[in-house]
């Protein structure tokens, strides 16, 4: 056998649970998925704390419609750009400028999880957790988390960590954020 493949056979495959590039993995793209490509392996990654410690505000002080209304596993980042491209570059005032100021990792295309993502970061919240544990990181809180799905010009959708619903709250209330960037 040669030394490359000894090489190959020894690197660890991606998995959720895996602390990797600045985060947590907690999903791994399906076919469908948009950032899925067939034959490799790629996903989302969760920081490993919050970055609102007593919460903050989805938007920027004014209501206004932003346009970032996807909801699906791979809208996040676009959705985190169009709401920054509106809001403008108070970056840490609000929600999705936090997310996307976060450097976890040395990396910066962090961004504000659309609704679906914030779901599957819930239904993977005790792995997130113990990882985030092992890695100078923290525990959700049982708290609102704010997505990156605008409901309307007043409201964005959020999801309840302790209990796991979803529903919209108003854009000025304060929710935690949890950034989260693709791989």
């Amino acid at each position: 056998s040669s030394a490359a493949s000894d090489v190959y056979k020894r690197q660890p495959a991606i998995a959720i649970g895996n602390f990797y590039q600045g985060g947590v993995v907690f999903y791994i793209f399906q076919s469908g998925d948009t950032g899925y490509i067939d034959g490799e392996t790629h996903g989302l990654i969760a920081a490993v704390q919050d970055q609102s410690s007593s919460g903050i505000r989805w938007y920027n002080g004014s209501y206004s419609t932003t346009g970032a209304t996807g909801t699906a596993i791979g809208t996040g980042a676009t959705n985190t750009t169009t709401i920054i491209s509106v809001q403008g570059a108070t970056e840490t005032s609000y929600a999705a400028g936090l997310a996307r100021a976060y450097t976890g990792g040395g990396y910066t295309d962090w961004f504000l999880p659309s609704k679906d993502e914030l779901n599957k970061m819930y239904t993977n919240k005790a792995t997130i957790n113990t990882t985030a544990a092992l890695n100078s990181g923290s525990d959700f809180v049982d708290n609102y988390y704010w997505s990156s799905t605008e409901g309307d010009n007043d409201i964005a959708w959020g999801q309840n960590v302790y209990r796991g619903n979803q529903g919209n709250d108003g854009k000025g209330s304060t929710n935690n954020v949890r950034a989260v960037r693709a791989f």
